[in-house]
């Protein structure tokens, strides 16, 4: 008899041990499939903590779209170096195809490297939505191949997820294909204008970006690193100088906390 009620208290402190360590595992890891390509190729994973600190006093992502390009990109990547701080690139795979060692240099710094699109041709993206999938494949395939590393699973949508080029049903197909796929489209809500004509004066962008962020906890700036924009380089060392004197911490979209993500999503950032 004492030998019964000694095993059935074994084997109730073993089922309770078992339990307990399965629930905090099921309450720590999140396992979170990115996307599967049309051949069911997994392209990526996502483990987040569940105790994850909450957000910086104030936090800013530098991003930049439509490289890589030769010339700017490089100075853009020494003028992060210089400044310690890390930023994300919605690339181009046409273009990192064009310019594969810039694309690598990007990677080799530890900066984020997300998808934009492959084409940028907005009439082919927008057709419909495997022809934006088809798209977003191709780049996800160049940007693997390059570094050897899968590209975030936070998107760029070229013009961002309201724009006008396709019917308001197609780009909603569009997102919600996304969605489902465990894909994030992220806007900005501070834009340094660098793309709004040919050639931009460059007090105009450090002062549309420090406008715009003055008031602001959470920035996400959205900017441009191609072939022309050499006014966005110069900019750059003073928008960097005034966003760490402001306080600001320096975030990408490598390692976007559920809190992060959070705060986001409730300023349509990501989304929208």
């Amino acid at each position: 008899m004492k030998r019964s009620t000694y095993s059935s208290i074994c084997i109730f402190t073993t089922i309770f041990m078992c339990l307990s360590i399965h629930s905090k595992t099921s309450e720590d890891i999140l396992h979170t499939t990115y996307y599967n390509s049309p051949n069911n190729k997994t392209l990526g994973y996502n483990y987040v903590n569940s105790d994850v600190q909450s957000l910086y006093p104030k936090e800013v992502f530098l991003t930049f779209d439509d490289g890589p390009c030769i010339n700017n990109t490089h100075k853009i990547l020494k003028i992060l170096k210089d400044n310690n701080v890390k930023a994300s690139f919605f690339v181009v795979g046409i273009k990192a195809t064009e310019n594969p060692e810039v694309l690598k240099e990007i990677h080799n710094s530890g900066m984020c490297i997300a998808v934009h699109t492959y084409s940028h041709d907005y009439k082919k993206i927008y057709k419909n939505l495997d022809a934006y999938l088809n798209d977003y494949d191709a780049c996800c395939n160049v940007i693997q191949n390059l570094t050897g590393k899968t590209p975030s699973p936070y998107i760029r949508l070229p013009g961002g997820s309201t724009n006008l080029v396709t019917s308001k049903s197609n780009l909603n197909s569009i997102k919600n294909a996304l969605n489902e796929k465990g894909i994030r489209y992220v806007d900005w809500n501070v834009c340094s204008g660098d793309a709004e004509s040919h050639v931009v004066a460059v007090d105009k962008i450090k002062n549309n970006v420090m406008t715009q962020c003055k008031d602001k906890n959470f920035a996400v700036i959205l900017m441009h690193d191609t072939y022309y924009k050499y006014f966005t380089v110069e900019a750059l060392p003073d928008i960097i100088n005034y966003l760490k004197n402001e306080g600001y911490v320096f975030r990408t979209f490598d390692d976007v906390t559920p809190a992060e993500e959070s705060e986001m999503i409730k300023l349509k950032i990501i989304n929208k």
